[in-house]
């Protein structure tokens, strides 16, 4: 890289922040920390577990039936939407199918 290059970029880097903190509006004036009369905003508490829900376990389904379920909305991909809507499941395909072709998209040294 050329000296003049890097040397304008800091510049330039250094420039626009500049212009950035000179556009921030000032900040409201702070009450002196020595001055016992001064008005302080009231604390708050906001608890983190504020609308938590404790684990609570779902009743045991029947394996049978969420496989049907699962075969009902198109497979695993269809419970994101991407799967078909077909009511059965297709038959499998032919053994003469050939696989789809990899393209090599840089796995380093593996072919």
């Amino acid at each position: 890289m050329d000296f003049r290059l890097a040397v304008t970029g800091c510049a330039w880097v250094l420039a626009t922040s500049a212009t950035h903190a000179l556009a921030q509006p000032p900040a409201p004036p702070r009450a002196d920390a020595a001055d016992p009369a001064a008005r302080v905003p009231a604390a708050s508490y906001s608890s983190a577990y504020t609308g938590y829900r404790g684990w609570r376990d779902e009743p045991p389904v029947a394996w049978r039936e969420i496989n049907d379920e699962v075969a009902r909305i198109g497979g695993h991909l269809g419970m994101f939407g991407g799967g078909g809507t077909t009511s059965t499941p297709s038959a499998p395909a032919a053994a003469t199918t050939k696989p789809a072709p990899h393209h090599h998209h840089g796995h380093g040294s593996m072919k």
